[in-house]
């Protein structure tokens, strides 16, 4: 096959991005955009080309990112990823061709606008899933199962989940992003992700909601009033964190 410019279309995951790096070697396409299944806009200098997703292929991928380039560089490539940027799949898609003809100096080239675009990307997105790995608060259902919303920037929540499984893996749990209405649902062994309405009607067991009222009376016990300093917390803690935090929601007024 020729060497053929496109506008690039695919599923929107990781692998899927993975199959363009792939086919831009292997079968010579050139993208002039790439765009996720459903956002593409046509465009009049290109031919539009969906590329299917193929796991053995973005494995492949992969394992020449961490060999040929670094492992510190398929850490860029996955955290940056997963940004809401719009230019990003162009970007890292640059990066990985750089990366593969200058090998792991490739990180040293913060001249080269990809390299530049990809590392804040990927500290951006860092960023926030190290906050939301402290930040998130989980409370216990009447099933047994511990639920956590967030409503992050980025599409943080793969990450998010990844770590949890680790950290809590003896526990059915659920992690909902309200944003994209999206969840991650984990059965003590292994996770899910897929889609959900963006509000849910849950009911709390007793000991979470006495559990919850002890916390937000802790909390407003220890805060000294004369000390606060609102400019520097919000730096700490961003305000749209707070919407899923326990500390910081109005306990709800009997009837």
């Amino acid at each position: 096959m020729l060497d053929r410019e496109l506008a690039v279309v695919f599923d929107g995951s990781l692998e899927g991005f993975l199959c363009i790096v792939f086919a831009h070697y292997y079968d010579r396409i050139n993208p002039l955009a790439i765009q996720k299944e459903g956002q593409y806009q046509n465009t009049l200098y290109s031919e539009e080309f969906f590329i299917s997703t193929d796991f053995d292929k973005a494995a492949r991928v992969q394992k020449g990112i961490r060999r040929k380039i670094s492992m510190q560089a398929e850490h860029y490539v996955n955290y940056a990823f997963w940004s809401e940027n719009e230019s990003c799949y162009m970007d890292i898609f640059r990066y990985l061709q750089l990366g593969f003809k200058l090998g792991k100096s490739v990180d040293c080239y913060l001249q080269e606008d990809c390299v530049l675009a990809v590392h804040k990307l990927a500290r951006y997105v860092g960023r926030e899933v190290h906050l939301l790995s402290g930040f998130s608060r989980f409370a216990e259902t009447k099933q047994g199962v511990f639920y956590c919303s967030i409503a992050p920037k980025n599409n943080v929540l793969p990450m998010l989940a990844e770590h949890f499984s680790d950290r809590m893996m003896n526990q059915a749990w659920v992690i909902h992003d309200k944003v994209r209405k999206q969840a991650a649902v984990y059965n003590g062994e292994h996770f899910v992700i897929g889609n959900v309405p963006g509000d849910v009607n849950l009911e709390y067991n007793d000991k979470e909601l006495q559990v919850q009222e002890l916390w937000r009376t802790f909390f407003n016990s220890v805060s000294i009033k004369e000390r606060k300093n609102k400019k520097l917390q919000r730096n700490l803690l961003p305000l749209y964190f707070r919407k899923s935090m326990l500390e910081f929601i109005p306990p709800k007024k009997e009837k």
